[in-house]
């Protein structure tokens, strides 16, 4: 049987924090500066609330490490990379988490039972193309929440899901969008399916 490379994100992916109308980011947020949830369901806190750079880091100063260590898992998500595990797969986490908060990360991970290989960071105040990174690791099948890097890795020929968030609703891709991980599971059957062929 052949084995093969398999990449996920955490945010959005693993972590349950976006039930499709907002995430735990935007209303984090909104408490934070005392504001009612925007209309705008952006990906970025900056461009929801039409704040400041030096703003929204405040407000990850006082609130990320809160938000990270508390934030659920997605149902079935641990249960599907330990299969893949089991089946002989590679799992990595490709991450834009920043280095700095590894150990955080790691501790979250533990805590869920999450198993993988590796765990991909971006380098502090930093940022990496993860579409060249699963190139590099034989990456044959992704799963995002964020349409820049879904766009990415899938221009690359990799098998691509999008994982339903709040703030890619607006967006127009012909790629799979999947609402939770059995349907992921799904296409990770498809994807071996194809490839056994």
């Amino acid at each position: 049987m052949s084995r093969f490379t398999f990449g996920f994100d955490i945010d959005g992916v693993l972590t349950n924090d976006d039930d499709g109308d907002y995430s735990i980011w935007l209303r984090e947020a909104a408490d934070y500066f005392g504001e009612p949830l925007p209309q705008k369901r952006a990906y970025y806190i900056e461009d929801a609330f039409n704040k400041s750079t030096e703003e929204v880091q405040g407000f990850f100063s006082a609130r990320m490490e809160s938000i990270l260590d508390r934030v659920p898992i997605r149902e079935h998500a641990a249960d599907t990379l330990r299969n893949l595990l089991e089946g002989g797969h590679t799992v990595h986490l490709i991450t834009a988490r920043d280095e700095k908060i590894r150990q955080t990360t790691e501790r979250w991970l533990k805590r869920h039972d999450v198993p993988y290989h590796t765990l991909f960071m971006s380098p502090t105040n930093g940022s990496y193309s993860k579409g060249t990174l699963c190139k590099e690791l034989q990456v044959g099948f992704f799963v995002d929440d964020k349409v820049e890097n879904v766009l990415d890795t899938s221009g690359k020929g990799i098998y691509t899901l999008l994982f339903h968030a709040s703030h890619n609703l607006e967006h127009q891709t012909s790629l799979p969008l999947v609402k939770n991980w059995l349907e992921v599971q799904e296409h990770i059957d498809k994807f071996l399916r194809n490839a056994a062929l």
